[in-house]
């Protein structure tokens, strides 16, 4: 058994090298939020949790950054990871490891700008979310402008994706609003300046059918000054 999760590991690296730094990183921190104080307010903000306060005071401008590899609880973890172990390795596989590492990582700071400019000063934002919404966003773009990647279920599940992340963004509580759609419209925005080039290029790697995961990202944290992404 051990040999064969080994074996599925290696084989989930060659082929998705990205999304899996990306789940350990997340992992990694996970536990150690956990082993030093758990899912508090005061342990998120220590680990790098987004408080627009603390840029505009201190010049922390790292909180950006690292915020997007912070979770408010288990729950919220695993439905991030399960995105992007899903429709992340999917888009990975389009583009391939380094315009998908630039998507990634720029939709998670068009989130976290978002929330820096226009959120709450004294507000903690969390979450892989802003990221995985810009997966999101570059997807459904190219259920429009490269449909010939997708089978027709593959397309309606996109686009059905989409839709109900984005109805429980504005109605759930304790969801930041501005860090999903910061990220959405970052990763659609990167995407249509790749299809500037020719995406037939090698480059761009083999279609590939996308299949549904089933995922809805939606999770909700008691703590009222925590908003998560």
């Amino acid at each position: 058994m051990y040999t064969s999760l080994l074996d599925k590991f290696k084989i989930y690296y060659k082929k998705y090298p990205v999304s899996l730094i990306l789940l350990i990183l997340n992992t990694i921190m996970l536990f150690v939020v956990i082993f030093t104080g758990g899912f508090s307010l005061i342990n998120l903000i220590r680990w790098g949790g987004l408080l627009p306060s603390k840029i505009n005071q201190d010049q922390e401008y790292f909180r950006l950054f690292t915020s997007m590899f912070l979770h408010g609880s288990i729950i919220h973890f695993l439905a991030n990871s399960y995105f992007l172990y899903q429709l992340g390795s999917s888009l990975e596989t389009m583009l391939g490891k380094f315009k998908y590492s630039i998507l990634y990582l720029l939709s998670g700071l068009g989130g976290s700008l978002l929330v820096w400019l226009f959120g709450a000063e004294n507000t903690v934002t969390i979450g892989a979310s802003g990221a995985l919404f810009g997966v999101l966003g570059a997807l459904l773009l190219l259920t429009y402008v490269k449909s010939s990647w997708f089978n027709p279920y593959s397309i309606r599940s996109i686009r059905s994706l989409v839709f109900i992340n984005l109805i429980f963004t504005l109605l759930m509580p304790n969801i930041s609003v501005l860090g999903h759609l910061g990220g959405f419209i970052t990763g659609f925005a990167i995407m249509r300046l790749l299809l500037f080039k020719n995406m037939d290029h090698p480059m761009f790697y083999k279609k590939k059918t996308y299949q549904d995961p089933n995922i809805i990202d939606h999770d909700d944290i008691s703590d009222d000054d925590i908003y998560i992404h």
